[in-house]
This record gives C-alpha cells, structure tokens and sequence, in this order.
C-alpha cells in the first residue's frame, strides 16, 4: 500500500471514448486493490470523483446520488454511457 494521501496517479476522464472509460475503470480498480479497497464502494465512488473533468464531469455531477455514492453502481453507469469499443471475441459464436 501506498502511504496516506500519496496514491498513484490517475488520468483523468474527460468522456472522449469508450477504450478512455475502460482505462479509467481499469485504473481506478487497481489502485483500490493496492489501498485494500476493492469491495469499498463508497471508497472507490470517492476517488474516482476527484478524476472527472469536462463532459464527464459535467455527467458525473448529474448522476442521482445514490450512483455517485457507490462505485459499482458508478462503474455500470460509465460502461452505459460509454461502452467499450467492439471486440471481436465478442461475437465468438454468435450466429
């Protein structure tokens, strides 16, 4: 773990893309698995808060409470809004 107040940096996330919003999600993840943190939800939802900015921000801040309180809820509303860019390993099988 890192020693308090000094945690790794994270990009911030200005909403451009689905693979940003992977990167952010993915990131946010591994820093909250290095502090212990990855089932706090709260913890993580605060965190990553402090990463928003232009558009992303604009749509973090409209989110109902509950949402930007809980990280999991969050990480639903990003994918949602965001999606990840096609993979083609996707489609394996789908006929």
């Amino acid at each position: 773990m890192t020693s308090p107040g000094r945690l790794e940096k994270v990009n911030r996330f200005k909403g451009n893309s689905g693979a940003e919003c992977e990167d952010f999600i993915q990131n946010i993840r591994g820093i909250a698995w290095k502090e212990g943190k990855l089932q706090d939800g709260l913890w993580m939802a605060n965190f990553a808060s402090l990463h928003f900015s232009g558009k992303a921000l604009k749509w973090h801040s409209a989110l109902p409470l509950d949402v930007r309180q809980d990280w999991f809820k969050q990480e639903m509303a990003l994918l949602e809004r965001w999606p990840p860019p096609a993979d083609e390993s996707d489609n394996e099988g789908a006929e």
